[in-house]
């Protein structure tokens, strides 16, 4: 998938998993965490192709991205459940670092930025490529499996751009409209 489609996906997956399991309550730090932190983790797999949306999100970024793109291969380790898992003791660390009087609830702003990497891999495995799920084991997984892989969507084209991106936008718009009186009580005392 494009990177424009895990951005979108990553936030609506970070912000769904908030609304689901927060108390509806002023949490603003919390919802400003998920949304950063989802918009993050849905681009992070793709650190291994130095032309990825997320290198052009930090300083430097499209430098570096350039300088490592000959040595990296893209759809590599980070898009595996090993990569999932080593970003995940990397995050609970990084979130452990937070000081409490931010006002962070730890354990939803971690299921949130998990789900958005998540949800970056899983995208990945519906399209014509398929991911190394089970790297070091270079077999690419992908879903529908044979022989009806004809089904997976090819990358950055119009059906990714014109029906995949709309309908995770509209899936957005309509999580935020029917969970309003929840995302008014996170954000307002």
């Amino acid at each position: 998938m494009a990177g424009k489609t895990h951005q979108i996906l990553g936030i609506t997956t970070g912000l769904g998993y908030l609304l689901t399991v927060s108390k509806p309550e002023y949490q603003s730090a919390t919802l400003g965490a998920v949304l950063v932190g989802s918009h993050l983790a849905a681009l992070l797999p793709d650190l291994d192709q130095g032309t990825a949306m997320i290198w052009q999100s930090v300083p430097l970024g499209k430098v570096i991205g350039r300088v490592a793109d000959p040595f990296i291969e893209h759809r590599n380790f980070s898009h595996s459940l090993l990569g999932a898992f080593l970003f995940s003791v990397c995050l609970y660390f990084l979130l452990g670092a937070f000081p409490d009087y931010w006002g962070i609830d730890r354990f939803i702003t971690f299921g949130a930025i998990m789900a958005a990497y998540l949800s970056h891999i899983t995208a990945d495995m519906v399209t014509v490529e398929g991911v190394p799920l089970f790297f070091p084991y270079s077999k690419m997984v992908g879903f529908p499996p044979k022989p009806f892989q004809g089904f997976r969507i090819v990358t950055g084209k119009w059906f990714e751009n014109l029906v995949v991106f709309t309908l995770i936008n509209i899936v957005l718009i309509l999580t935020v409209v029917i969970k309003w009186e929840h995302v008014k009580s996170l954000l307002f005392k």
